[in-house]
């Protein structure tokens, strides 16, 4: 069974396109490097992060070549948010930390701040959860976020995560500090609140 979780990252043929009403998620390409710095540089989006606010371009860069090796090696997949009807990227959502033996993998994600509280982000987590339960039969995904998030806290209670427990003083965001609050979801979770 362990294997199973690696062939199917691996027999992944490009990367995969996740439809929603109102978002795609989408794998990066070379001219969103202007969306991603405008969303990992913003102060507000990056408040609650373990890493501080991009200050060049040149970082947006880097992080989209990330991205694509990421899903090249099938060790991530960070799907660029983008709306649906522009093709804009506006937020990333992220598959990662696969652990093959515990079919267990984390998933991540930012929305750019001017279309925080509409529903989006909401929809986008949900469409990852769903392809990574369904596609790759993941058992468990974890999230895990800074406390004073109030808006994930709710985002990820509201898609049936449990919240599990505190890590205290986990990430050094500068200086700083920060705790880290761990959720989890279930397989069976997911299919008894959809079903």
């Amino acid at each position: 069974m362990s294997g199973d979780l690696n062939a199917r990252l691996a027999d992944l043929p490009g990367f995969p396109v996740l439809s929603g009403q109102r978002l795609r998620l989408r794998g990066p390409r070379a001219d969103d490097v202007d969306a991603v710095f405008a969303l990992f540089s913003d102060p507000d989006v990056m408040r609650y992060w373990s890493h501080a606010p991009m200050r060049e371009r040149m970082q947006a860069e880097g992080k989209v070549e990330e991205m694509l090796e990421a899903f090249e090696h099938r060790t991530m997949l960070n799907w660029l948010v983008a709306d649906r009807r522009s093709d804009t990227a506006i937020g990333s959502c992220t598959l990662f930390h696969f652990d093959a033996r515990h079919r267990r993998a984390e998933i991540g994600y930012a929305l750019r701040a001017d279309h925080w509280g509409c529903g989006l982000a909401a929809e986008a987590v949900a469409l990852a959860l769903d392809w990574g339960f369904r596609t790759l039969a993941l058992h468990r995904i974890e999230a895990d976020i800074d406390p004073r998030n109030a808006a994930s806290r709710r985002l990820l209670l509201r898609l049936g995560f449990r919240s599990e427990g505190l890590l205290r003083e986990r990430f050094f965001v500068g200086d700083d500090a920060t705790d880290s609050e761990l959720f989890g979801l279930l397989a069976q979770d997911r299919r008894r609140r959809d079903g």
